[in-house]
């Protein structure tokens, strides 16, 4: 890849940065399909988004951002125009930065959730699903777990009142679906779904539920990306569950992203 004056810039955003996968994955995109444009990694800690979003205005040549944890609220917030597939969720993750600095939000993390880790969303229907993880990730996910017909939806964060909130919000929308805040014990779950950054650090994170509960028949899906096999999945593995890698939601979200940025 050869980057000159005129080469257009992505910037890939987090708290941490190191498990991001999307710069490797979108480049190699970038070249193969001859597009001057490269995606590079920016550390920016959510006290300091605010600053760097007003700079990333103010900079002709970048062409968008993609936005990760714990930043996809403020992103959303901060946006001058939102498309509905953000506004639906409340939370964005990509964002394309237009010609007279408008900043155009779009959220594709439950779609890329249902084909690349749900076999187009078919894997959910009719399952009663526990949902680890109520921020930007798991509000998505819980969305389209609603709209692809989960019989039920069990929620639970660290932050009792974040899941309360989801609940409430998504019983506001979907009255007929069972829809609860609870526990993360594995109970009647058949699908089994961790939203939050644990398995990051596999030395020093706790396990985000208690795996001598699973039972073979249960679907396991991890959204951490790097490592691939997190340690939550490898105990999955070991009981027999179906276990989903979370590389495959941000694979089906490329070429969403492609066309959100205009290519």
């Amino acid at each position: 890849m050869k980057i000159t004056g005129e080469t257009k810039v992505f910037f890939m955003i987090a708290d941490p940065i190191e498990h991001v996968r999307t710069p490797e994955v979108l480049n190699p995109r970038f070249e193969a399909a001859g597009i001057d444009a490269v995606m590079v990694p920016l550390h920016i800690r959510p006290a300091n988004f605010p600053a760097a979003w007003a700079a990333i205005k103010q900079m002709p040549n970048v062409g968008g951002v993609v936005v990760s944890v714990p930043m996809k609220d403020q992103a959303l917030q901060m946006s001058d125009i939102v498309e509905p597939s953000a506004a639906k969720i409340g939370v964005a993750n990509v964002i394309r930065r237009n010609a007279d600095a408008t900043m155009v939000a779009a959220n594709f993390d439950g779609q890329g959730f249902m084909r690349g880790m749900m076999n187009g969303g078919c894997d959910a229907e009719g399952r009663h699903a526990l949902l680890l993880g109520a921020g930007g990730a798991g509000r998505a996910i819980s969305i389209s777990l609603a709209d692809r017909g989960v019989t039920s939806l069990r929620i639970f964060d660290v932050d009792a009142r974040k899941a309360q909130d989801l609940v409430t919000d998504l019983k506001q929308r979907y009255s007929n679906l069972s829809i609860e805040c609870g526990n993360n014990a594995v109970g009647a779950a058949n699908l089994v779904i961790n939203a939050t950054p644990l398995g990051l650090h596999p030395e020093t994170d706790a396990l985000p539920l208690n795996v001598s509960q699973l039972r073979p028949h249960v679907i396991v899906a991890d959204i951490v990306m790097k490592p691939r096999q997190t340690p939550l999945l490898a105990a999955a593995q070991k009981v027999g569950c179906d276990v989903r890698y979370g590389a495959g939601m941000l694979d089906a979200q490329l070429d969403l992203m492609m066309k959100h940025f205009g290519f």
